[in-house]
């Protein structure tokens, strides 16, 4: 495999992430996803009666994940997880453990969030309320604001005072490489000095039964997860801190001839052309590990395309479960926290590919820094930021 160095120098318009925030199945945590991830460890798990019967015997849910105790009573009591989440990764990417912000905004930081399709919970919920209670109209109005798919990218501009651009994209697994690659285009368009950017997926009754009904013939019961995964990217020339990874190419295309194979080797080809880079350079890359058709063909993309020990450096996705439009940003963050104790990694290319089952196909290109020149600073709950 070809061995690559590390740049002296970034083009000042080069997207770059100068840190990140994870709350997951391992953890509330970076350091409990990064430390988890490189172990290898499961995080499967029987889940509480409360969610009543269940499609699977096990979930991949964030631990100890408690609304109020996380965020305090003030307007979380009908508050929806998927946006708790997503405030509880902002506040591990902004603040540190005494709650002081650690990451320098401005009027033009925005927030740019990836998700499937909001809160799946707090939707049939209220449309249970409009049949069965007294009246149509007899609903929990309190949760209204809740059922708006960008509630939670709002939330989070309003918790932190972020007042650029705010956008919300859906796009299941392949989500978080579209946030990305928005963040991407608004930056380079001077429509925003940094971005917040990742996505999020909660954990339901109602996610899990919708997505049972949605497996092909064959295909074996999805263990589902969640989480939310939040970068801080901006301009390599502006940056404030020193960058993780510089994001060289994302590219996405529509899978039309049911055929995700080729899709994944034409997304994957035409995002190393535009990096620069040949498939012999990349060290290592992360498929989605979906649990589907798609899923396989992108795997089976990848070791055609790929030398085969990129396919081995960083543990399946799969460990994580099934985490939907939180995929994708995990995935990157995976990568970035077997980087971050791999030394040779620094200067290396790196590839995330996505598809989902609507024919959604993406893939994003990375060039992996030096590790000792990005110590990240210290954030909430002992979380890097």
């Amino acid at each position: 495999m070809t061995t690559a160095t590390a740049p002296t120098a970034l083009p000042p318009e080069t997207l770059v992430i100068t840190g990140w925030s994870a709350v997951s199945p391992y953890g509330l945590t970076s350091r409990a996803f990064a430390d988890g991830l490189r172990a290898g460890a499961r995080t499967a798990a029987e889940p509480a009666e409360a969610y009543g019967p269940l499609p699977s015997p096990e979930v991949c849910l964030v631990p100890g994940f408690d609304i109020k105790g996380l965020l305090g009573p003030t307007g979380t009591a009908k508050m929806d997880r998927l946006t708790a989440l997503t405030l509880v990764a902002s506040d591990g990417l902004l603040k540190d453990a005494e709650g002081n912000r650690v990451v320098a905004t401005d009027e033009f930081t925005g927030v740019v969030l990836g998700i499937s399709m909001g809160s799946l919970e707090n939707v049939t919920n209220f449309l249970k309320q409009s049949y069965t209670n007294a009246l149509p109209f007899h609903v929990d109005a309190g949760r209204i604001p809740f059922g708006s798919l960008n509630h939670a990218a709002g939330a989070t501009a309003i918790r932190h005072e972020l007042t650029g651009p705010n956008t919300t994209v859906a796009g299941g697994r392949v989500s978080g490489l579209l946030a990305l690659n928005y963040a991407r285009r608004l930056l380079g368009q001077g429509r925003a000095t940094k971005y917040l950017v990742g996505s999020a997926e909660e954990f339901s009754t109602a996610h899990a039964w919708i997505e049972h009904a949605a497996v092909a013939p064959g295909d074996p019961a999805p263990l589902l997860g969640e989480g939310c995964g939040l970068f801080v990217v901006e301009p390599a020339g502006t940056a404030q801190r020193p960058p993780l990874a510089a994001v060289l190419a994302i590219e996405t295309r529509v899978d039309i001839d049911d055929d995700p194979g080729a899709a994944v080797t034409a997304c994957v080809r035409r995002a190393l052309a535009r990096a620069g880079a040949t498939a012999e350079e990349v060290w290592a890359a992360v498929p989605s590990a979906a649990p589907t058709a798609a899923g396989r063909a992108e795997q089976a993309a990848l070791a055609a395309l790929l030398p085969a020990p990129a396919l081995t450096a960083v543990p399946s996705m799969a460990l994580l479960g099934d985490t939907s439009a939180a995929a994708a940003t995990f995935q990157i963050q995976a990568l970035l926290s077997v980087a971050e104790a791999e030394p040779a990694a620094a200067g290396r290319i790196a590839l995330v590919t996505a598809v989902d089952r609507d024919g959604a196909v993406g893939c994003a290109v990375l060039r992996l820094l030096a590790p000792s020149s990005a110590a990240p600073a210290p954030a909430q709950n002992g979380a890097t930021a």
